[in-house]
């Protein structure tokens, strides 16, 4: 019943936000562009390609530095024994492009995390390394083909199964074979290969015995500017003690992923997306049977100076039984983002989780945009736990009797100082509900967060 209420108070709210939008008849009146002061060498002609070296017209360098100071409030739940410390990260790479459709391209990075008290995990904490070093042939734009081979990031559709995952100091990379298809209307990607894992001690490699594989195709104009993606994915784990099923046996697993996405605009400058996952296969012993979902919408006021746009969605994710019934019904988000997506606090992921959310986003002035959401989150499942965005458990109450997880408010200030620099604020809270009460999780949890961008 609380998933059709938690569809419900979406549709709810994006009613509301049509019917005042309605009720508007004046525009706020929008002045033309100020004028942009003129760049005293672009009556300086650039050398013609043909009068470059080389390397110049094949070599290009990129980089970027960041710096984030962050603090974590709640004992309950602190993520570092530090009040506050630092994560830095530097990234340089060079690409190289001796013809049109041929490209190779690396990327050194160094991550680090100052004032930890403890060591601080290799998603934060990875000294110089190779991030990413892949060939690519092809066409980068139109029709026809492209394919990729080496280690490279990745987000693929929305990013909740396969993603980057930014927000960490060490964002994740995949050792991969990528091809792509486009032909008019349809577009089909393929993926093998295996994530790689931080190594703090030597040179970064993927993790062994570990490979996933996906086909994601998007269909464009069968519905009216919306797109259509079905997909499959899956994730095989060898070895005789990759995992673990319920009656305590030690043995591979096979994770099958089928989903589709879909994703449009309709009249009035409304939104609204939709995205289901169907997970079978077995988990040694166990038959694996879970479920995922996520369906939302937004609307944007164009006529406003500050450009707000509201929005909602439910986020649903299936938790196990706790039976020893020989099913494992834990939803898998494979290697998906989950901070800030699913929580800028960093304590929930899209696994046995009731998430509904509510938000508005608005650029009070120039290059300025705020982002603010209320959350409410759920257990899926009574009988688990809550998850982390690593997908670890870390709250678990065999005798709780509520599912309520508790409240939280995200709030992103983002400031482009130029195309170059970014400077960004976070803030993410979390008020426990009574299952942390139960559960002995009573201190709530603030992290609040500033960092800088540079892009070299």
């Amino acid at each position: 019943m609380r998933h059709v209420c938690g569809i419900a108070r979406t549709g709810l709210i994006l009613t509301v936000f049509a019917v005042c939008g309605q009720a508007q008849t004046t525009a706020v009146p929008v002045g033309p562009a100020p004028a942009v002061a003129k760049d005293s060498t672009a009556d300086s002609p650039a050398a013609p390609v043909s009068q470059k070296s080389f390397w110049a017209r094949t070599t290009v360098f990129t980089g970027s530095v960041r710096a984030r100071l962050e603090s974590t409030q709640g004992s309950d739940f602190s993520l570092t024994p530090a009040d506050v410390y630092t994560l830095t990260r530097t990234r340089l790479g060079v690409r190289f492009q001796p013809v049109s459709w041929l490209r190779v391209f690396g990327e050194a990075a160094d991550a680090r995390a100052e004032f930890y008290k403890t060591k601080p995990p290799s998603t934060n904490d990875n000294p110089f390394d190779l991030r990413q070093a892949y060939i690519e042939v092809g066409a980068l734009e139109g029709n026809g083909v492209r394919v990729s081979a080496g280690r490279q990031d990745m987000t693929i559709g929305s990013g909740r199964l396969v993603a980057v995952g930014d927000w960490s100091n060490d964002s994740k990379t995949f050792d991969v074979a990528r091809g792509t298809i486009t032909s008019g209307i349809w577009k089909m990607e393929v993926i093998a290969g295996s994530p790689v894992l931080p190594d703090t001690t030597r040179f970064d490699r993927h993790k062994a015995g570990e490979h996933f594989y996906v086909a994601y195709s998007t269909f464009k104009s069968i519905l009216p500017d919306a797109s259509i993606d079905p997909y499959f994915m899956a994730k095989t784990q060898a070895g005789t003690d990759a995992v673990k099923s319920k009656d305590g046996h030690l043995s591979d697993a096979d994770t099958l992923y089928a989903g589709m996405r879909i994703i449009g605009k309709l009249p009035g400058r409304f939104d609204y997306s939709f995205e289901g996952v169907r997970e079978a296969g077995h988990y040694s012993h166990d038959v694996v049977d879970a479920w995922g979902y996520v369906a939302g919408g937004g609307w944007t006021i164009n006529g406003s100076a500050w450009k707000p746009r509201v929005s909602s969605d439910y986020v649903w994710a299936s938790g196990d039984s706790g039976k020893k019934d020989g099913f494992h019904q834990s939803f898998d988000f494979l290697y998906g983002l989950n901070q800030p997506l699913n929580s800028l606090s960093g304590q929930v992921s899209w696994k046995n989780i009731e998430d509904w959310r509510a938000g508005v986003e608005f650029c009070p002035v120039k290059k300025l945009k705020v982002k603010m959401d209320f959350r409410d989150y759920w257990l899926a499942t009574l009988q688990d736990g809550l998850y982390n965005p690593s997908g670890t458990r870390t709250v678990f109450d065999a005798k709780a009797t509520s599912n309520h997880v508790g409240e939280g408010v995200d709030t992103q200030i983002i400031l482009a100082l130029n195309r170059k620099t970014v400077v960004a604020f976070g803030l993410g809270t979390l008020s426990p509900g009574a299952y942390l009460r139960q559960a002995g999780k009573t201190t709530g949890f603030v992290y609040p967060s500033i960092g800088f961008t540079r892009q070299l």
